[in-house]
């Protein structure tokens, strides 16, 4: 049933002037509707209200003494005023009895030009204090990891403590004590990649949260802010550059302004040091030497030229834009002759991207990202969401915290959002497809299938129910580890449910079972109606900024851009590294991605890049790859360079360049360029609104190229999805495949994303180096205590880290991150795989 029934309106009085408003809404939302400003020092609107200043007091007609605006509710036929003699003074008391013991520190206060409590003093001429109390204020809090508390300076407006709990669900802050006492804590117990929520900082009126990474580091007034969008995510986080004198200091975003409401991930927040880093690549570099950029490049083409397309390979990376993409794939194709390109993409989302073209014609998401929002039933399937998709996870956390949603999480782990579930279902590793099957056929048994949908879209509708007999119900949930009566539950709520999204991630795209557990989550959004609803959908996710630009621009083997088929496909990933190992591939050329951490078989990527001819490394940051390599090409940061990226959902965001490119570096786009330039013998425009142009003429991908908005701005819209009359295919799928003894999983940890976080002291500090996960039965099983170096082993190899004991991984399974080339877990990974049997041991 759907939640979003009309509101009925109500009519009031505001300082002589009508106006109507939704029953429920407050005064000040009334107010704020005529433009008329009423002074506040703890309302925010996109949480619950505190009233804890006392600042915004108005006078309502026929009520004795004032009341708040910001938690009074309207009501019919009011009569409101906001101002007067009477209201002033009160409201002069109130911002008075704040500064009874705030420190006068304004001079050193890293709030100072950007301080709520500044501009409220100000406008209200406050040049005397009458008042005097005891200071009993707590003492300053310096032991947290990046942020400094300062109780002094803290006007317990509850801002800090409500935007975790009511948009991101992290819940870190809470009050301390009561009364004068009262102060902003940490909630204790947080053992799950243990982090500090930076939106804290953000929504803090005054100086009492504060960012250590930017402390004293710059005056809020002497920073440009530059609109852009994050660099983490596939969401298109749309954010702030804070720079001066060429060097990022920080990163903020807009209430009301940006699509993410204002609202950071851990990445934004404090997770940018890398492109400031002091192993930032800064000189070209060939055979050990340092040298031009122009040199580098004729190395590059002559070697290139010399091998021949057929022994030249290339793999590219999502964190490149898509116009920078597009000019690699360009570069290769006709610059090279080659077709032996890819990317990380091939042990992932382009496995789920192939999958759902195949039975949906779609690729990615089947909807925009906000219709999350408006669900009614959110199934997270296979994903650390808060992890993976922080922009995602603040729309779910909208729908079941605002508009009443059932929230279902399946997951192999107790992932953070887990906790928050109505439903959670703790599946066994190789038990996903089932899973999502038996949910497709309980629901299909209670007479809860959109059949409408079904015999409209789906071309083989009269096979649904034969395919789905064959899933035997008890068996999936002896399979997966899961009382069948949950089962039940989940897909009733399923089933009820007008508007469904069905979300998932990393443990189902870069599983080797992907293909299978993709059409079986097809088949779950086809019965409930998640593709034809006015809210929801299916929306794969990925942590990387731009994996849906990467695949729409053509870097994969099989596709010309806009995913037009390829006649001439080359080798792909797994082929690159098998021929560089017969000795077939005598060329690898690697943008932006490093295959050592990154991908899965390492050590045999390892192996044998030792082995290529000719390496060529394009990146921002020095590493052991960079030190492999026979030429180093040094790329410009992402606050360094323009482009497009495209979100999960389709929608496209504008990179902006906030600062030069560092030393010799230059961006990707440049760079391919030259080399362009070098082999075809024709000049290569730089222009992004061309290239996207140029892209588009090749393919029908989009509707409209082009810049549009203001501040944050898109550059170009691609077509949406409609799914066609008798298009869908139902799958037979659903099948287990039981993984035995104890499993690793490896994936993405909340602080860091890709490889090069770890080089940012942000998010070191969090997280310093990589860990094996472990339950506390497992650890007492084999005898490992809590910080004891163990080793896993598998078939491909080892990998030692430190044993972290955990509740929220079941016994049985360890998990472990992937970013830290130190532990490089992904050298245990079979290729084309995110879980594997080991051994364990001390």
């Amino acid at each position: 049933m759907s939640h979003k029934g009309e509101k009925s309106m109500v009519n009031l009085t505001i300082d002589g002037q009508q106006v109507q408003v939704e029953e429920g809404q407050t005064i000040i939302s009334a107010a704020e509707k005529l433009g008329i400003k009423i002074p506040t020092m703890c309302y925010l609107k996109k949480v619950s209200t505190t009233g804890a200043c006392r600042v915004c007091l108005v006078n309502v007609e026929g009520v004795e003494g004032s009341v708040t605006a910001c938690n009074t509710v309207a009501t019919e036929g009011i009569v409101v005023t906001t101002t007067g003699e009477e209201l002033v003074n009160k409201r002069k008391d109130m911002i008075r009895l704040m500064l009874v013991n705030h420190p006068l520190d304004c001079p050193v206060c890293d709030a100072a030009g950007e301080c709520d409590l500044q501009d409220i003093c100000y406008e209200h001429g406050i040049l005397d204090q009458p008042f005097t109390a005891e200071d009993v204020a707590a003492a300053k809090i310096t032991d947290w990891p990046l942020i400094e508390n300062v109780p002094s300076r803290c006007v317990l407006c509850e801002k800090c403590v409500k935007v975790g709990y009511e948009l991101t669900g992290i819940g870190d802050f809470t009050v301390v004590e009561r009364g004068d006492m009262a102060y902003i804590g940490r909630k204790p117990g947080n053992d799950i990649d243990p982090y500090i929520e930076g939106n804290a900082v953000d929504v803090c009126p005054v100086g009492a949260m504060i960012s250590k990474p930017f402390k004293h580091s710059a005056r809020s007034w002497t920073l440009d802010k530059v609109p852009s969008i994050g660099y983490a995510g596939g969401s298109l986080e749309q954010v702030d550059l804070n720079v001066k004198q060429d060097k990022l200091f920080r990163i903020t975003s807009q209430d009301d302004a940006t699509i993410n409401n204002g609202l950071l991930g851990f990445d934004s927040s404090f997770g940018y040091g890398f492109v400031n880093s002091e192993k930032r690549l800064l000189k070209p570099v060939v055979n050990g030497e340092e040298s031009t950029m122009a040199d580098a490049l004729k190395a590059v083409a002559d070697k290139a030229a010399e091998f021949g397309g057929s022994a030249v390979a290339g793999l590219s990376s999502a964190r490149l834009t898509v116009e920078e993409n597009y000019l690699f794939q360009k570069l290769f194709r006709t610059g090279f002759k080659s077709n032996n390109i890819d990317s990380e993409a091939r042990f992932g989302m382009q496995r789920a991207s192939d999958t759902l073209a195949e039975v949906l014609g779609l690729r990615g998401a089947s909807a925009a990202a906000q219709k999350i929002a408006g669900a009614d039933a959110v199934l997270v399937f296979g994903s650390d969401i808060t992890s993976e998709q922080p922009q995602i996870n603040y729309l779910i956390q909208k729908a079941y915290r605002q508009n009443d949603a059932k929230l279902l999480v399946a997951n192999m782990r107790q992932v953070r959002i887990a906790k928050e579930s109505h439903c959670f279902l703790n599946y066994a590793p190789g038990s996903e497809a089932a899973l999502a099957a038996a949910l497709a056929k309980l629901i299909v048994e209670n007479g809860q299938a959109d059949e409408a949908f079904l015999k409209q879209y789906v071309k083989n509708s009269a096979d649904v129910k034969k395919a789905l007999a064959k899933v035997d119900v008890a068996k999936v949930a002896e399979a997966c580890g899961i009382d069948a009566a949950l089962l039940t539950e989940v897909s009733e709520l399923l089933g009820a449910a007008e508007n469904v999204a069905i979300v998932f991630g990393g443990d189902v795209t870069k599983s080797a079972l992907c293909e299978e557990t993709v059409k079986s989550l097809a088949n779950l959004a086809m019965v409930s109606g998640a593709l034809g609803s006015e809210s929801g959908g299916l929306y794969p996710v990925d942590e990387k900024p731009n994996m849906q630009g990467l695949l729409d621009a053509g870097v994969t083997p099989e596709y010309l851009p806009g995913y037009v088929a390829n006649s001439d496909a080359g080798m792909n990933a797994q082929q690159i590294l098998e021929g560089i190992e017969s000795g077939v591939v005598k060329m690898l050329y690697v943008a932006g991605t490093n295959p050592l951490v990154s991908y899965p078989d390492s050590a045999r990527w390892k192996a044998a890049l030792e082995k290529v001819e000719l390496l060529v490394v394009q990146d921002i940051l020095a590493s052991e790859l960079t030190e492999m390599a026979s030429v180093v090409l040094p790329a410009a940061a992402y606050t360094e360079k323009s482009g497009t990226y495209i979100a999960c959902d389709h929608t496209a965001g504008v990179l902006a360049k906030a600062v030069a490119p560092k030393g010799g570096s230059q961006s990707d786009k440049a760079i391919f360029a030259q080399l362009l330039e070098a082999t075809t013998g024709s000049a290569q425009t730089l222009c992004n609104e061309k290239i996207l142009a140029e892209m588009a003429e090749s393919c029908d991908l989009f509707s409209v190229v082009g810049l549009a908005g203001d501040r944050y701005q898109s550059s170009c819209t691609k077509k949406g999805y409609t799914p066609a009359a008798a298009a869908l295919t139902f799958s037979d799928c659903g099948h287990v495949a039981e993984a035995k003894g104890l499993i690793l999983i490896s994936g993405k940890m909340h602080a860091h994303t890709g490889v090069t976080s770890t080089y940012a002291a942000g998010a070191l500090e969090i997280a310093p180096e990589g860990y094996i996960e472990i339950s506390t039965a497992d650890a007492d099983k084999i005898g490992i205590t809590d910080g004891a170096v163990v080793t896993v082993k598998t078939g491909q190899g080892s990998a030692q880290g430190k044993a972290r004991i955990s509740s929220y991984v079941p016994q049985g399974v360890l998990f472990a991150p992937y970013h830290f080339a130190e532990l490089n877990i992904q050298q245990v990974m079979p290729s084309g795989a995110n879980y594997t049997s080991v051994e364990v041991s001390k």
